[in-house]
C-alpha cells in the first residue's frame, strides 16, 4: 500500500501506514502499535511518549541490535501469511 518511491526512502525497520495515510518508523511505529493494543501497553506507550524522539529511537536501534542476546532467536516463529494477508506486506 505504499507507493514504491515511498519504499525506497524507508530504513530497515518497523513501518507503520496508518488509517489518516501517514508513515511511521521506529519507535512512532511502536508506540502506534502500543496504543491500538490498548490496556496495559497504551498506559506504557503514554509514558514512553514523554521521552523525546531521538531518545526513542536510540533506544529503539540498541534493542534492534542485541535484539537475539536479549529475546533470543527461535527459528520455529516463522509465520506463513494466508494470502488475504500477504499482500500487505513488502516482498
Amino acid at each position: 500500500m505504499v507507493p514504491a518511491a515511498s519504499r525506497e526512502a524507508l530504513p530497515d525497520s518497523m513501518v507503520v501506514l496508518t488509517v489518516e495515510g501517514r508513515l511511521l518508523v521506529k519507535s512512532d511505529a511502536w508506540l502506534h502499535i502500543m496504543r491500538r493494543l490498548g490496556g496495559m501497553w497504551k498506559l506504557l506507550g503514554g509514558v514512553c511518549r514523554v521521552f523525546p524522539k531521538v531518545l526513542r529511537d536510540w533506544v529503539y536501534d540498541l534493542v534492534a541490535a542485541v535484539r537475539f542476546r536479549i529475546f533470543g532467536r527461535r527459528n520455529d516463529l516463522c509465520p506463513v501469511f494466508p494470502p488475504a494477508l500477504r499482500s500487505r506486506f513488502l516482498p
